[in-house]
């Protein structure tokens, strides 16, 4: 649930409470004082009843009321209608003012004593007024308020979503601006609106990101350095090693050679990495991808090869060669010889698909979906060389997956679009 949704909906909720109380206070507040203005009325009659028929004044009438509706009764202790004389339906006798049903009418009821000039009580005298009128306007004004607190609260949820939306969308805005940031290459994110919680959010994230580019920075600097480092002696190490190899035949001086080799490469993935160049522009170039195999299958005796005559990409031979060649590392690490490892290139439709299958243990399930991260590792090692290889595919439009089964071995499948295909499109 979206935050724009669940704003919205707690403005409506809102609008509609507070429409809705506004309605009832309102109902309430006229029916109190309509009722209250119609009881002093009855109170006044009956006042006025009381007092005249105490002390009678010559032409006086009994009720100032002359309204369509209105009953007066004087009824004596035995509950018989004295005035007006030859009345049988009496009203209903009531302790306080309120609002009965009479016959067919609803009347708002009241009563007092009936004081004879010497103060004696000689029964009650009750009012009636039908207030069907007045029931009915409550009615209207309920349906009234009922509507125009609808129509009301739609326009102010219409506006207030209006204004929403408008506020809301500098955070999408930056929202959208993070969701396109690349963790290699982290660039600051361009805000625009007002200086508000926003605004302050913006500066936190760009200045995270700030640290992280930084950090990155140290960080490339520091293992470039260590490459480096390592590069320069390996290489002295590894052409020694390959002098006496030619000069001795021993197994001892073919593991430490194969010892620095892997050495040395995983010093150039880690240069490679430094130098950032995995995020640079790559350089593009007419390559056999078969030539770069068969070099390869040279480097590792043993490795088999299946491939076309030829297999034209877009890329750079030193780039694919690095790609490849981390595969084959893993797998014949994976394997301990390299004569369990096999290579097959098969282009289908416009990619070649490059597979590197060995007969290893195989990866377990929890494992797969993390070989490509960097610094991931299980057997020992840096951890860079399958991501390393990824990345290169991916510059060149392409991309690498991993099949595997604990016990059955293990299949990386390199997908490279063909030269052809590219020059076509």
């Amino acid at each position: 649930m979206s935050l724009r949704f669940r704003l919205s909906l707690l403005l409506a909720l809102l609008t509609l409470a507070a429409m809705a109380l506004f309605a009832i206070l309102e109902y309430q507040l006229f029916t109190r004082s309509q009722l209250e203005q119609l009881e002093l009325v009855l109170e006044r009659d009956l006042e006025r009843a009381q007092t005249l028929f105490s002390n009678p004044l010559l032409g006086a009438s009994l009720t100032g009321l002359k309204e369509r509706g209105f009953i007066q009764q004087f009824v004596n202790s035995s509950g018989q209608v004295v005035i007006p004389p030859n009345t049988t339906d009496v009203l209903p006798s009531v302790e306080s003012i309120r609002i009965e049903k009479v016959g067919e009418q609803n009347m708002l009821l009241a009563q007092t004593v009936w004081l004879s000039q010497t103060g004696a009580s000689l029964g009650t005298i009750r009012v009636a007024l039908d207030v069907s009128s007045t029931l009915s306007a409550r009615r209207i004004l309920r349906a009234s308020l009922a509507l125009s607190s609808l129509i009301i609260a739609s326009l102010t949820v219409l506006s207030g979503l209006w204004l929403l939306n408008r506020a809301l969308k500098p955070l999408r805005n930056l929202a959208g601006e993070a969701r396109q940031i690349d963790p290699a290459r982290p660039r600051m994110a361009v805000y625009r609106g007002p200086q508000d919680e926003v605004a302050d959010l913006a500066l936190a994230l760009n200045g995270a990101l700030s640290s992280i580019r930084e950090r990155q920075e140290a960080e490339r600097a520091s293992l470039a350095e260590i490459a480096h480092e390592l590069a320069a002696p390996l290489s002295l190490v590894a052409g020694h090693l390959s002098s006496l190899q030619n000069q001795l035949k021993d197994s001892r001086l073919d593991a430490a050679k194969d010892a620095a080799d892997e050495l040395l490469y995983t010093s150039q993935d880690l240069l490679t990495l430094a130098r950032g160049e995995l995020e640079q522009d790559p350089d593009f170039k007419i390559c056999d991808l078969v030539e770069v195999l068969e070099k390869l299958s040279r480097a590792y005796p043993g490795v088999t090869l299946q491939a076309p005559e030829t297999a034209r990409v877009a890329g750079n031979p030193d780039r694919l060669m690095q790609m490849v060649r981390n595969l084959v590392r893993n797998a014949v690490q994976a394997c301990g010889s390299a004569e369990k490892v096999r290579l097959e290139l098969k282009q289908r439709a416009e990619q070649f698909e490059l597979k590197v299958i060995d007969e290893g243990d195989g990866i377990a399930p929890e494992d797969l979906t993390k070989i490509f991260d960097r610094f991931f590792t299980k057997r020992g090692g840096v951890g860079v060389g399958l991501s390393v290889a990824r990345r290169i595919a991916q510059q060149y439009g392409g991309d690498i997956n991993a099949e595997s089964s604990p016990g059955l071995g293990t299949t990386f499948t390199v997908f490279l679009p063909s030269f052809d295909s590219i020059t076509e499109s």
